[in-house]
C-alpha cells in the first residue's frame, strides 16, 4: 500500500503544503496555502540524501539568494526562504499552467506555430538578458524550465547551477559540466560556460518548438557531447517548411560552435528573432496564448490596461503590459513613464530611475516625470540629486503638489544629515 506523503499537511513558516507538484534530482516541488494571505505559492524542499551534505545546502541557499536578487516580470518570484527542524526550504511564485515540456507533451502536432514560439522565446530572452545584466548565468535552460503562471506568460525558473559573475571583467566562467545535455553549448561540455552559453540553449528551445525536434539527438551524454561539438544542425525550414526561410540564418548562428560566433548577447537574438514575418505562418495552436492576445493590441490599449492593473497593487502584470507597449513603439514615453512607477512600486529603484530618464529625454517638459524621478533618488538615498528633480518639477509646474510634498521631504532629510 503506497504511504502518503510525510509532507502534505505540514508547515513551513506560514505556509501549509496541500499537494505535491513534482520531483527532480535536487528535491520536491509542492503546492502550498499562505495561512492569512489569499496566496498559493510552491515550495521546494531538498532532497533528503542532499541534505546530508553542507555542499547541497549552500547551493540550495544560493539559488534563494540569486532569485531575490533577480526580479523581472519573467523570473519566477521568491516570497521566502527559511530552515525549518533542519531542512531548508523556498516558496516562490505559484505556476498553475505548468512548463513549457508539459504544454509540449500535452499537445497532439509536434511543434507550435512561429508567432506562438516567438512570444515564448522573447518573454524568456527578455528574462535572461536581465539576469546577465545582473551578472547571472543560468546555464541549465530547457523546456522543463520554463513555467506559465495563470496569466501564460513565461517564468524562467531554476537557478539551481547558475553560475554568478565573480569579476566585472568578463562573464566567462569555469564551472562543472552541469545541464541537460540536449540544451548544452558545445564548450559546457569542456566545462566552460557563458552567457553565450544560454543563447545557444534558448535557440536549441526554439528550434525544438518549431520543428518538432531537438537539434540532436544521441542515446547517452557522451555521444550527445560530440554531436554539439562537431555536427550541424539541420536548418529548421527543411524541417518545418511552413517557417520563413530568414530563420535558418538566425538559428544556426545562435547555434555556432564556436561562441565568438553567436549574436553578442541574448537582446540581439530576440531581435533579430522579432524580424521574421510571422503573419505568414499559419497558426497551428489552438489553444492560444494570453501573451499572444497582448501582442496583437495596440500600444494605447496595452498602456491603459497597465494602468489598471497598476491601480489595482498588480505591478508585476502591468509592468508585462507596459513592456508590450514598448515593444510596439520603443518611443512611446507614456509607457516608460507607466514602466517606471510599476517599478518604483516593486522596489526597483534602480531600475525605475533609468526608466524615468529614458521617458524625460522622450518628454523633457513633464513636471510628472521630473518628479518621480525624484521619487527614485530618494529612495535610494540620493538626496541632493532628489531635490534637484523636484526643483526642475516645480519649475515646470510650481503648483505641483507632490513635487512641493517630495522636496519638503528631501529638505527635511538633508537637514537632519548636516
Amino acid at each position: 500500500m503506497r504511504t502518503q506523503d510525510p509532507y502534505i499537511g505540514r508547515y513551513f513558516g506560514n505556509y501549509q503544503i496541500i499537494a505535491k507538484i513534482d520531483c527532480g534530482a535536487f528535491g520536491c516541488v509542492y503546492q502550498a496555502q499562505h495561512d492569512y494571505l489569499p496566496r498559493v505559492a510552491a515550495i521546494k524542499l531538498l532532497d533528503v540524501e542532499r541534505l546530508k551534505s553542507q555542499g547541497g545546502r549552500n547551493e540550495f541557499l544560493r539559488e534563494a539568494q540569486l532569485l531575490e536578487r533577480l526580479k523581472h516580470p519573467h523570473i519566477l518570484q521568491i516570497y521566502d526562504f527559511g530552515i525549518d527542524d533542519g531542512i531548508p526550504y523556498l516558496v516562490t511564485e505559484y505556476a498553475p499552467r505548468g512548463s513549457l515540456r508539459d504544454l509540449l507533451n500535452s499537445r497532439a502536432s509536434q511543434f507550435l506555430s512561429l508567432r506562438d514560439a516567438l512570444s515564448i522565446i522573447v518573454q524568456v530572452g527578455e528574462a535572461l538578458d536581465y539576469a546577465h545584466r545582473k551578472g547571472v548565468i543560468h546555464h541549465d535552460l530547457k523546456p522543463e524550465n520554463v513555467l506559465f503562471n495563470e496569466r501564460n506568460d513565461a517564468l524562467l525558473a531554476d537557478f539551481g547551477i547558475a553560475i554568478l559573475r565573480t569579476t566585472t571583467a568578463t562573464l566567462e566562467q569555469i564551472a562543472e559540466v552541469n545541464g541537460t545535455p540536449a540544451y548544452m553549448a558545445p564548450e559546457q561540455f569542456q566545462g566552460r560556460a557563458s552567457r553565450r552559453s544560454d543563447q545557444y540553449a534558448l535557440c536549441c528551445i526554439l528550434y525544438e518548438l518549431v520543428t518538432g525536434q531537438r537539434p540532436f539527438t544521441a542515446p547517452d551524454a557522451l555521444t550527445m557531447g560530440l554531436k554539439h561539438l562537431r555536427e550541424i544542425p539541420i536548418p529548421p525550414t527543411q524541417l518545418n517548411p511552413n517557417l520563413p526561410t530568414q530563420i535558418d540564418r538566425i538559428l544556426l548562428k545562435a547555434l555556432e560552435k564556436q561562441r565568438n560566433n553567436r549574436y553578442p548577447d541574448v537582446l540581439t537574438f530576440i531581435q533579430e528573432l522579432q524580424t521574421l514575418p510571422v503573419s505568414q505562418t499559419p497558426m497551428l495552436i489552438r489553444r492560444r496564448l494570453s501573451s499572444l492576445t497582448l501582442m496583437e493590441k495596440s500600444k494605447e490599449q496595452h498602456l491603459n490596461e497597465g494602468i489598471q492593473l497598476c491601480s489595482l497593487g498588480q505591478y508585476r502584470a502591468a509592468l508585462v503590459a507596459f513592456e508590450q507597449a514598448l515593444h510596439l513603439d520603443p518611443l512611446f514615453a507614456d509607457a516608460y513613464f507607466g514602466k517606471g512607477y510599476a517599478l518604483y512600486f516593486l522596489e526597483l529603484y534602480e531600475d525605475a530611475l533609468l526608466v524615468y530618464k529614458q521617458a524625460i529625454r522622450l518628454d523633457p517638459h513633464n513636471a510628472a516625470l521630473h518628479n518621480n524621478k525624484g521619487c527614485a533618488l530618494y529612495a535610494l538615498g540620493r538626496y541632493r540629486e532628489a531635490l534637484a528633480a523636484y526643483n526642475q518639477s516645480l519649475r515646470l509646474d510650481p503648483h505641483y503638489r507632490k513635487a512641493q510634498q517630495g522636496k519638503k521631504l528631501t529638505l527635511r532629510r538633508l537637514g537632519r544629515l548636516r
